[in-house]
Formats: structure tokens, C-alpha cells, sequence
């Protein structure tokens, strides 16, 4: 339980966890897979709509799918991140993001491609490092 965590506990969950979430964005917008498939437990679950992705290597396809199709621009900038400290091991956590994406390199045009809410589960795992468990992308606004 939360109640049995110190402060300097929860403070030091919480930056590790903004930490992981600011990775997230940023592996996936400079297209570092490998680094981006590492966030994640490997019983890992994804969702984005109807789309669902279940264990790194399934993610990690989802993934490299996206860089063969040629180049692609992306920008994701969260906000509004909440979490719930369940224990030391296990965290939920809330938050908004908005990309900008298109195929091509940049400049490109500044178009919104999606708003949409992350819901997620973290981990602590063995190593120490706190990983995503479950990430939910509920579409809230979308681009034509």
C-alpha cells in the first residue's frame, strides 16, 4: 500500500515514471525501436483504438512496421500527467497526448494527426527499472 511508502519513496517513483514517459515519446519520435521496445515488460500489453499488441515482440513489430513504410515525422508532447502509486513495484498513471505526424521528412505542415488519453499500468521489474505494463491510447480527436 501507498501509506507505507516514505515521501523521498514516492518522489523517487514519480521521477522515474515521468522519466519513462518522456523516453516513450522521444524514442518513438527519433525512431530508436530498440530503446522504445525496452520501456515496455516483456508481457506487455498496447493498445491504440482496436489495434492491440500483446508482448515486446509484437509491440517491437507493430513498431518497425511503421519505418518500413518509408520516412515518417512524428512529434508526441504529453501532459497533464497523473499517477496512483500503488506500491513500490506496481504504479498507474494517467496523461494527454498530442501528436503531430506525416509521411516525408521535415518541415512538413503543423497538423494535428491525434489527441488521445493515456492509460497506463507500470512495473518495477527485477533490474530496478520501472517499465510499462499496459499502455491504452484512447482516441479522443482525430485528423481527416
Amino acid at each position: 500500500m501507498t501509506d507505507k511508502l516514505t515521501n523521498e519513496a514516492r518522489l523517487a517513483i514519480r521521477i522515474a515514471l515521468e522519466d519513462l514517459n518522456a523516453a516513450f515519446t522521444h524514442h518513438l519520435d527519433h525512431g530508436d525501436i530498440p530503446a522504445l521496445i525496452d520501456l515496455f515488460t516483456a508481457d506487455a500489453l498496447y493498445t491504440n483504438g482496436l489495434r492491440e499488441s500483446r508482448g515486446r515482440a509484437a509491440i517491437e513489430a507493430l513498431f518497425r512496421q511503421r519505418v518500413a513504410k518509408g520516412p515518417r515525422t512524428s512529434r508526441h508532447i504529453y501532459s497533464g500527467l497523473r499517477f496512483e502509486i500503488k506500491s513500490d513495484l506496481e504504479a498507474i498513471g494517467t496523461s494527454v497526448c498530442l501528436s503531430f505526424a506525416a509521411d516525408g521528412l521535415p518541415p512538413l505542415p503543423a497538423k494535428p494527426f491525434l489527441v488521445g488519453d493515456f492509460v497506463d499500468r507500470y512495473r518495477r521489474e527485477t533490474d530496478g527499472r520501472w517499465r510499462i505494463a499496459e499502455r491504452h491510447i484512447h482516441r479522443v480527436f482525430t485528423s481527416d
